[in-house]
């Protein structure tokens, strides 16, 4: 059984044990999508009322907010438990799943398997109201919703790398909460705005030792902008791959060093 196989039937089996509870699944979804639009509403309100930020409009901007919150959500839907893995370092879990006869990493992803449709759904909104609007004034044609697509594929590529490597530094410290909420947390927050509107050493950070500039801003300069060129497109791309074979290559290592709580 190849390794896709195996993590929709893990994933599946996990999702009809979460779908036992169908009122806590809907009103989850309904809490993520009310919260997420109060979140842009309130953005966006501001950023109409000074008729932009460093020349980017409220759709721009909201197409950034978007993008962040697609990669976050595919991040969260495939591997959730890859953010919350303190808990299995301190508390001795990560034991368990040692002795299954499959890779940790997988059955760890499987894990908690939660479809995020409060994001999605809102997603599926905002990408196509913003995308409708710069389509309507020109700044945009067509080719945007395909590109936005290898956007999305790229900026959850480099997202779960973060997170993945921000993990595998807890076979070492054990303690990661604090490191999560500045490679994750924190640096969400940050892409979801143009990168020029921070110091610059800021935005040093953001492209290279946090690179979360690279999920949404760095592809939009192109994809809604039509600044640089396509090759933008394809260094995200680039940029992603290697994220997470270098993350890979750190979890693999991390797990072989890894020395049991002992509880």
């Amino acid at each position: 059984m190849s390794w896709i196989q195996l993590y929709a039937r893990m994933a599946g089996a996990s999702l009809r044990g979460q779908m036992q509870y169908k009122f806590n699944f809907i009103f989850s979804s309904m809490m993520a999508l009310f919260m997420f639009s109060l979140e842009f509403l309130t953005v966006a309100t501001v950023i109409y009322r000074f008729n932009g930020i460093q020349g980017w409009g409220v759709y721009e901007i909201g197409y950034l907010f978007t993008i962040m919150m697609f990669t976050r959500a595919f991040y969260r839907i495939l591997a959730s438990e890859v953010n919350g893995f303190e808990k299995y370092l301190v508390q001795g879990l990560l034991d368990s799943l040692l002795i299954r006869p499959a890779p940790v990493l997988l059955v760890l992803m499987t894990r908690n398997f939660r479809p995020m449709l409060g994001e999605l759904i809102l997603g599926l909104i905002l990408v196509s109201v913003c995308l409708h609007h710069l389509m309507a004034s020109g700044q945009v044609t067509w080719w945007a919703i395909p590109l936005t697509c290898v956007v999305v594929a790229s900026g959850t590529m480099i997202t779960f790398s973060i997170g993945l490597a921000t993990a595998a530094v807890g076979f070492w410290t054990h303690r990661i909460d604090d490191l999560q909420r500045i490679t994750d947390n924190a640096g969400t927050i940050a892409g979801q705005y143009p990168l020029t509107i921070y110091p610059q050493w800021m935005r040093v950070v953001l492209l290279t030792i946090v690179p979360m500039g690279f999920t949404a801003y760095v592809p939009s300069l192109y994809v809604i902008r039509g600044e640089q060129g396509p090759w933008v497109v394809v260094v995200t791309l680039l940029v992603a791959i290697l994220l997470l074979l270098a993350a890979l290559r750190l979890w693999r290592y991390g797990i072989s060093h890894y020395q049991s709580t002992g509880t």
